[in-house]
């Protein structure tokens, strides 16, 4: 059977069929009988529902249908699988550009750390890493003001400590006189007032 035929039944099997009065037996070479009394030829009541061009439309009209769906969410699925992709290349983009800024960083402190154990050679002073990190950075005029002022604090505590000497034993200044640590030093929050510290007790990291 053909699809536009199965169609046409599906279309028709739920109308009703037409009220008329009891039928009866015909006689046979009797035209009175061959048709019935109440029913013309050419009835337009009569007529079928669908024709086969109003079928072939409906049929064309839902296959569209059907195939714009099926577009449509294949598209869908095509854009979520390129959005994952998206993703996963966006990530790897951003594990490579923090391994990047982080040799970045580190090029830039050791460089840094370079010209600030320069600049402190030429003012005779000579420190172990532990205290020049904490001096220098990424900026380089943080790392040059950081390194000047505590060149300066460092030669004004090496001058105070020679006028000490010259004037005799003298007792210790400070608010207890009790010994600081260097821990204690290095735990210091202030960063002028640490430096400050370490100049004055630079034999404690030497």
């Amino acid at each position: 059977m053909k699809l536009r035929e199965f169609m046409q039944l599906q279309l028709f099997a739920d109308e009703p069929a037409p009220a008329g009065p009891a039928s009866q037996d015909p006689k046979p070479g009797d035209p009175e009988n061959s048709k019935p009394a109440d029913q013309k030829p050419d009835d337009p009541s009569h007529q079928p529902k669908y024709t086969d061009d109003d079928v072939d439309k409906i049929l064309s009209q839902k296959f569209a249908e059907w195939q714009k769906k099926k577009e449509k969410e294949l598209t869908e699925a095509q854009k979520l699988a390129q959005m994952d992709a998206t993703q996963k290349a966006e990530y790897k983009a951003q594990q490579i550009e923090k391994e990047l800024n982080a040799l970045k960083e580190k090029n830039t402190l050791s460089e840094m750390s370079k010209t600030a154990r320069k600049m402190l050679a030429e003012e005779e002073i000579n420190l172990p890493d532990e205290l020049l990190e904490r001096l220098v950075s990424t900026d380089a005029e943080q790392t040059k003001t950081a390194v000047e002022s505590f060149a300066k604090l460092f030669k004004d505590a090496v001058n105070e400590s020679v006028k000490n000497s010259l004037k005799g034993p003298a007792p210790k200044t400070g608010t207890s006189g009790t010994t600081v640590t260097k821990e204690q030093i290095m735990a210091i929050k202030n960063p002028s007032e640490r430096q400050r510290m370490i100049a004055d007790n630079i034999t404690l990291f030497q």
